[in-house]
């Protein structure tokens, strides 16, 4: 009898110390995600935007982020983050300039990366992801994770040919060039300068400086929601 009693006092702690366990990590994913979203530099119509199209949009391509994830061992959120800036994941995007789908691929990128139907959101996302991929093993430019990996995203915007010349112009050995020093030297160029054409006063290359800034902010946001605490995101972010 004074078995089976003991039995029931400790099945009792492990149900209070497992419920306690359960609640602080509720409240540590809803602390995560309160703070996540007061940090972050998007304005509130655009946090707003972002919570709908994650709950009414999203769901529908998790899996092909997973499955693209999986074959090209980057981050399934950064894909998505990528994506939500380039066409806020709607399969059918189409831009002036010609690129389109949910990873906002060009045809020269589809021919490169065996994308058929660039309308097809399983056939964009994982072109668009394994580009990114080739980008980042390519990339010279940075002397820590943290600057290649800004600089590969530049370079999913402003092209790879372009990023290398930036880099250059600042120091012949581009390994060295940091995120903070190409981002100096943008602030400085016109699209003229890259071969491309800036919109009014809004250049190319403060695009691409937007581009970089958004990319984190919404890969934090994703993460977030996935209840992943920031020393367990990105290092680099």
């Amino acid at each position: 009898m004074r078995n089976i009693f003991r039995f029931f006092l400790y099945s009792i702690a492990a149900l209070v110390v497992f419920g306690c366990e359960q609640t602080s990590e509720k409240i540590d994913c809803e602390d995560i995600l309160e703070k996540t979203y007061s940090d972050s530099s998007l304005n509130n119509f655009e946090k707003n935007k972002f919570k709908d199209l994650l709950k009414n949009r999203y769901p529908e391509f998790d899996v092909m982020f997973e499955e693209a994830a999986k074959e090209t061992s980057i981050e399934k959120n950064l894909l998505a983050a990528i994506s939500f800036q380039e066409s806020q994941w709607d399969p059918k995007a189409i831009s002036n300039m010609g690129v389109r789908g949910m990873m906002m691929v060009t045809l020269e990128t589809a021919a490169l990366v065996g994308v058929e139907k660039r309308l097809d959101p399983e056939q964009n996302i994982k072109g668009g992801a394994k580009y990114f991929a080739i980008l980042k093993e390519k990339n010279m430019i940075g002397p820590t994770e943290a600057d290649r990996l800004a600089a590969t995203l530049a370079s999913y915007n402003l092209g790879p040919t372009n990023m290398i010349n930036i880099a250059s112009q600042i120091n012949k050995d581009i390994s060295l060039v940091t995120w903070v020093e190409i981002q100096n030297k943008l602030k400085t160029m016109k699209g003229s300068e890259l071969n491309l054409t800036d919109k009014g006063s809004y250049t190319r290359s403060q695009q691409a400086l937007d581009y970089v800034d958004r990319v984190k902010d919404y890969y934090r946001l994703l993460s977030a929601h996935s209840c992943i605490a920031p020393k367990d995101q990105l290092s680099f972010f």
